[in-house]
């Protein structure tokens, strides 16, 4: 995008009211933060529950209540004179001049995101904000990159969280891509593999179970320990187990932790058993204080992926994400 093309740009956006809420233009100001250009917070609520088609869900995302999801959409028709979204029986559905909206509404924020990097000024060294699920951070790239080595030409920055929260942030543009190690549900998303992980159903070495076959519904009498919501590795098992016409209601118990070190703990202390990519538990299963279950017919492995908002990202820069983390041991 050249200058003039960046200045027809904000008149155009100024002019068709699609921001209410003024551009923020960082380059006044002592230090730029990122994201200064962006689209007012309810039009991005609006991008949210438009991908999700249901409030809770949006909230839940967007880390707001869902009374604040319903004031920021009866806001936006207010302010537009059209309504957004409908109900057709139980589902909440957009309206045709909604779909439209949506569409421009993308359209505008690539556009934004490209005038963004053309009014920025390039560090000759790149520098990226990258979100990672707990199980990569933790265990994936100290063990299989050299992420911090002397000899990296790029910046890095690292912010870990579980899988629901870093598709907030890249929504919010708060990180430039995410590594995930659960399922991709977003369409907005590019989504890359770049390894491959199995979830494995482990015990304690004592527990009865450990290292036997057994049926499915032999579980049922087990206090199950999972992950929290959100996290990858729990959106993954319960996905598997709905196809499978199963559900974790077979368990006696289940309890949701969303520290991977303390689920283990309980784990190992054979307070019960917890689905975990083999990658968290590795080094247990070497020395002995874990064991695994396996469970007839069953068998789980799941992507672990690139991804970043479509439209936003320059090839190179993909590239160079990706060369950096794919396994190198």
């Amino acid at each position: 995008m050249y200058p003039n093309d960046a200045i027809l740009l904000l008149y155009t956006l100024r002019r068709i009211r699609f921001l209410p809420i003024r551009l923020r233009i960082g380059m006044r100001r002592q230090k730029k933060r990122k994201g200064d250009f962006m689209l007012d917070y309810r039009y991005q609520t609006f991008l949210v529950l438009a991908d999700h088609l249901n409030y809770t869900k949006a909230a839940s995302v967007l880390s707001l209540s869902q009374p604040t999801v319903t004031k920021h959409i009866q806001f936006l028709e207010n302010d537009l004179g059209i309504k957004l979204f409908q109900y057709q029986g139980r589902n909440l559905e957009l309206t045709r001049k909604g779909e439209l909206l949506r569409e421009r509404l993308v359209l505008i924020n690539r556009q934004i995101n490209d005038l963004l990097r053309t009014l920025t000024t390039y560090s000759e060294r790149p520098d990226f904000t990258i979100g990672v699920s707990r199980t990569i951070g933790e265990y994936y790239i100290p063990n299989h990159t050299s992420l911090f080595g002397k000899e990296q030409s790029i910046q890095w920055h690292l912010l870990v969280e579980n899988t629901q929260q870093l598709s907030a942030f890249l929504y919010q543009k708060k990180i430039d891509f995410a590594l995930i190690s659960g399922p991709v549900k977003s369409k907005e998303f590019e989504k890359l593999p770049f390894f491959e992980d199995e979830i494995l159903l482990v015990c304690a070495p004592e527990h009865p179970f450990s290292g036997k076959v057994v049926e499915y519904d032999r579980l049922s009498e087990q206090h199950l320990f999972l992950r929290e919501e959100g996290s990858g590795v729990s959106d993954t098992v319960e996905k598997y187990l709905h196809q499978e016409n199963h559900s974790l209601n077979t368990f006696h118990r289940v309890s949701r932790i969303g520290n991977i070190q303390l689920l283990k703990s309980y784990i190992k202390n054979n307070d019960g058993i917890g689905f975990l990519y083999h990658l968290s538990v590795e080094e247990e299963l070497k020395e002995g204080s874990l064991s695994t279950i396996t469970i007839k017919n069953f068998s789980l492995k799941q992507p672990y992926y690139l991804t970043y908002l479509k439209q936003s990202q320059k090839q190179r820069d993909i590239d160079a994400v990706l060369t950096t983390f794919f396994a190198t041991s």
